[in-house]
């Protein structure tokens, strides 16, 4: 995580200072996700994000125009382990998400970031795993700064 927020980071660049408050996101996000504001859409981190999420095991995903999310394969013992621990298949292997959804706000854009780990299970279900990580939090949060959002 820290490799992809730094690779993020060094695509773009900005500052902004911007009193607002979280804002609610759809029931699927994890409550309290990192969330910061921008005054413009976020471009450069949707441009980043499209960068960053190039390498080998990695998809980009972008469901609709204010959300995108970058998958990654787990490393084998990884992905052997959450098949394990949460029911999950090797016909549809586990992957880590980080997914990144722009709302409209009373001034300018707030981004939710939520990250998890999908795992399909043999009858058809998907769990999202999500984890409390106070590092992946900080890392978003210098993100943000980077580019262009004031972490909230």
């Amino acid at each position: 995580m820290r490799f992809f927020v730094l690779a993020l980071g060094l695509a773009v660049s900005g500052c902004v200072d911007v009193a607002t408050s979280p804002v609610e996101v759809a029931a699927s996000v994890q409550a309290g996700a990192p969330q910061a504001h921008y005054d413009t859409f976020p471009t450069a981190l949707f441009a980043g994000m499209s960068f960053s999420c190039s390498n080998p095991g990695q998809t980009l995903v972008r469901p609709n125009a204010n959300e995108i999310r970058c998958e990654s394969y787990l490393e084998p013992d990884a992905t052997a382990g959450a098949i394990l621990e949460f029911n999950g298949t090797v016909d549809n292997l586990p992957k880590f998400v980080l997914s990144l959804i722009s709302q409209p706000a009373s001034s300018g854009y707030v981004v939710t970031a939520d990250t998890y780990l999908r795992v399909p299970n043999p009858n058809g279900q998907v769990a999202k795993v999500r984890f409390e990580d106070r590092e992946v939090t900080q890392d978003l949060h210098e993100l943000f700064e980077l580019t262009g959002g004031r972490p909230l």
